[in-house]
């Protein structure tokens, strides 16, 4: 294990994620597995969070912030999460104790964690780490010219966007302090690792870079003006419920990404985009009419501001 992948020397560990190592191999772990994996996972994610959010702090999470952020990191771990799965730990004696923290966010997509102790305690990070951290300047450049670009496009404020850990999302909306904030998942730039790496970006690399944030800054728009209840009482002379709100957020923010991703990437690599207003787009899914005709209300309303002016 240790022969097979190139180790990124981070600095040294800190006493909680020490703690919960030296449980590892003993009877308090064979008791306690599921809560001991998932203290572990939670310090390891924390770890890379905090590498990958020092390149633009900006974008880290502080105070309650970070406190929110946490606890739904913890809450979808704990509910959406396999962590007997998708979180290994490897122990080995050698010249002290090594320990290699292994987390999935698919079977594909995964980071690795080496932690080796004599009289110090010292950590280590994969290549797919490393090269995200080198890469997250330019993802978080494309995310803030995508943000001026959509907020003026679409005459809204700016969202507060910050970085989470979660490993069951790439993007979500999450309300801080009675406002929506848009946190996107460290896992979102690990996936980009091959796309940003290339350099000289492509109108489908940009594209593909904002994906995650242009859905969920759709979701903010819906919400900032109330659009889906608005056009449902007005179309429908009733208040949606919980499952029409949803359903109808759905439609517009999955039919609309690749069409804004597109729209948003020619602006920032041309600075002009190709007009998108009166562009009739397939909802393909099954879904009731009152939910189909509500959502292409809103969609051909949203498409009427893609007039080809970046704001």
């Amino acid at each position: 294990m240790l022969t097979n992948l190139s180790w990124n020397y981070v600095g040294k560990l800190h006493n909680d994620f020490l703690n919960n190592l030296k449980s590892i191999n003993t009877l308090v772990f064979l008791l306690n597995r599921q809560r001991i994996k998932l203290r572990i996972a939670l310090s390891t994610l924390d770890l890379i969070l905090n590498l990958l959010g020092s390149v633009n702090p900006d974008f880290m999470p502080h105070g309650e912030e970070y406190a929110l952020i946490t606890r739904d990191t913890v809450e979808s771990l704990m509910r959406d999460y396999d962590v007997n799965k998708y979180v290994t730990i490897e122990s080995m004696r050698g010249h002290g104790h090594t320990y290699i923290v292994t987390i999935k966010a698919s079977p594909t997509l995964l980071i690795k964690l080496m932690i080796t102790c004599g009289s110090d305690c010292e950590y280590y990070v994969d290549d797919e780490i490393s090269i995200a951290r080198s890469n997250a300047d330019t993802y978080f450049q494309l995310i803030l010219k995508a943000s001026t670009i959509m907020s003026k496009v679409f005459e809204t404020d700016m969202p507060r966007i910050l970085l989470t850990h979660n490993p069951t999302i790439y993007g979500k909306i999450i309300p801080i302090n009675r406002n929506e904030v848009i946190a996107l998942s460290i896992w979102d730039l690990l996936r980009l690792n091959d796309v940003i790496s290339r350099g000289d970006l492509t109108l489908n690399d940009i594209s593909n870079v904002v994906d995650t944030f242009v859905h969920e800054f759709l979701h903010y728009i819906l919400d900032r003006k109330y659009l889906v209840s608005s056009t449902f009482i007005k179309m429908m002379k009733r208040i949606p419920s919980v499952i029409d709100d949803g359903v109808i957020h759905e439609l517009i923010a999955w039919t609309l990404t690749p069409h804004v991703s597109k729209y948003v990437a020619e602006c920032i690599k041309y600075g002009s985009a190709s007009e998108l207003g009166g562009t009739e787009l397939a909802i393909q899914y099954p879904i009731r009419r009152r939910h189909a005709l509500a959502a292409r209300k809103i969609i051909n309303e949203l498409l009427m501001r893609l007039n080809g002016d970046c704001g």
